[in-house]
């Protein structure tokens, strides 16, 4: 998959992510793959627009992932709703906790699960 030009501002390891769900219908605007030890100093999040039902949609998806006998994601997601100055309604993907405590310590988990949202946008 080919970058539009500007993707060059967005952090290289959620890039893909990024790319995929702009792809999807989802309009983000504000991304970050995380920095700092542990990582969960300052976590990951794609901010983005898009109706409501295409947010619960991606929502119900990471729960069935958690709450599955065998998750695919290392760490819980979630999809969270805040409106912005303007009092449109965005969205918000984020980290909530690893499955196992040594994930906080591990960044390549979270990178795993990059690549796993991208296939999760795609059933």
């Amino acid at each position: 998959m080919s970058l539009p030009a500007g993707y060059y501002r967005i952090d290289p390891d959620i890039r893909a992510l990024v790319a995929a769900m702009n792809v999807h219908g989802f309009r983000t605007y504000a991304s970050c793959q995380g920095h700092g030890f542990p990582v969960t100093k300052l976590p990951p999040y794609i901010a983005f627009v898009c109706p409501v039902k295409k947010a619960a949609l991606l929502e119900q998806r990471l729960r069935q992932d958690a709450e599955s006998m065998m998750p695919r994601l290392l760490w819980g997601w979630s999809v969270g709703a805040s409106f912005n100055s303007d009092l449109q309604l965005c969205f918000r993907l984020q980290p909530e906790g690893p499955h196992y405590w040594y994930h906080r310590y591990c960044r390549r988990s979270l990178r795993a699960d990059f690549r796993t949202l991208v296939r999760l946008l795609n059933p």
